[in-house]
């Protein structure tokens, strides 16, 4: 609203520097009392009961939207923590598999040695 403000009175401004310096005073003064009422006006609306309820209606929603982000953080963190135990249950089973296969090789190995060495 400041910035329309702005606009006006320095469109203002311009169309009055081509008038004598009486209509200049004049305009200023008139100038500054629309923007005095308007300032007046704009605190008479904020005043009002509508927007009162307007500004609580903004807190109730700001209220709701942050219930609903915890509540989808909630969510987010339990997919998380079952997707990491998944994790963790492949992993062991990976470590379980190849330690397996580890002792089998060894043993392997170790039946190849043992076989040479009779020969």
């Amino acid at each position: 609203m400041r910035i329309i403000l702005n606009a006006a009175s320095l469109g203002v401004c311009l169309a009055i520097a081509g008038c004598s310096q009486p209509t200049q005073d004049k305009t200023s003064a008139d100038l500054k009392a629309a923007a005095s009422e308007v300032k007046d006006a704009a605190k008479e609306v904020a005043a009002t009961p509508e927007m009162k309820a307007v500004g609580a209606d903004i807190k109730q929603g700001a209220s709701e939207a942050g219930d609903k982000l915890e509540a989808a953080t909630n969510k987010a963190g339990e997919k998380l923590k079952a997707g990491a135990e998944k994790a963790g249950d492949q992993l062991k089973e990976g470590a379980k598999k190849a330690g397996d296969k580890t002792d089998a090789a060894l043993n392997n190995a170790q039946d190849k040695a043992e076989a040479a060495g009779k020969n």
